[in-house]
């Protein structure tokens, strides 16, 4: 999966179609890798995106003040013209970020909490059987960010550490797929090796093995 640390990483922009696109008053999205996209019927199109918003126009009208090309975005946004580019360091915007992309985020990994829940159902149901055994979101979630196409945008700084992360997968079938595998190969490991012990287990731990279709 890609990953764009905010806090390190700075948006480039084509100067031309960032002015075009900011005084159009029109409902856009920027994304990590500097592609403005404009809503079609009030929605954008599954990605992540670092700012989804109409911005303030930086040309005035008869009722509309001119806005500073570094206010455009808000106050949360660092707006730097390099040019033929604009940078855009969206670090401080991370609440904002957060939820503009609820409806294409599969979870969100925050600070002290960690990860709670996957917004698809499927997914989730995974873990609900799965955490009878101690594998968890972080866990399945480590392997879907090894193992499939998709976007993180995270804070990420070293002292005091924090991470907060969201992620978005872009074949959301294809993982279901393969973390559900990922579970029926971990728990058949813990079988092999002794770590479950099929002679003493509870009422869910046997519903969850049949789950993934495990003989016992």
């Amino acid at each position: 999966m890609k990953l764009y640390n905010l806090v390190k990483y700075l948006v480039e922009v084509d100067k031309r179609e960032f002015i075009e696109a900011v005084n159009a008053g029109k409902f856009i999205g920027i994304t990590p890798e500097g592609e403005i996209v404009e809503a079609k019927e009030g929605s954008l199109p599954k990605n992540l995106y670092i700012y989804a918003g109409v911005p303030k126009p930086i040309i005035g009208s008869a009722v509309t003040k001119a806005t500073p090309l570094a206010k455009t975005l808000g106050e949360n946004y660092d707006i730097k013209d390099e040019g033929e580019k604009i940078s855009i360091s969206a670090a401080k915007a991370w609440e904002e970020i957060v939820e503009s992309n609820s409806k294409h985020t599969l979870y969100l990994d925050a600070a002290g909490e960690g990860i709670s829940e996957f917004s698809d159902e499927e997914l989730d149901n995974l873990i609900w059987y799965s955490c009878e055994f101690d594998i968890n979101y972080r866990e399945v979630a480590e392997f879907l960010e090894s193992s499939q196409e998709g976007t993180i945008l995270c804070i990420e700084r070293e002292e005091p550490y924090i991470f907060n992360g969201i992620a978005l997968i872009d074949n959301l079938q294809k993982a279901r797929e393969d973390a559900y595998r990922f579970i029926q190969n971990e728990l058949k490991s813990g079988i092999e090796s002794g770590k479950i012990e099929l002679d003493d287990l509870t009422d869910e731990e046997i519903d969850a093995l049949k789950f993934f279709e495990i003989s016992i």
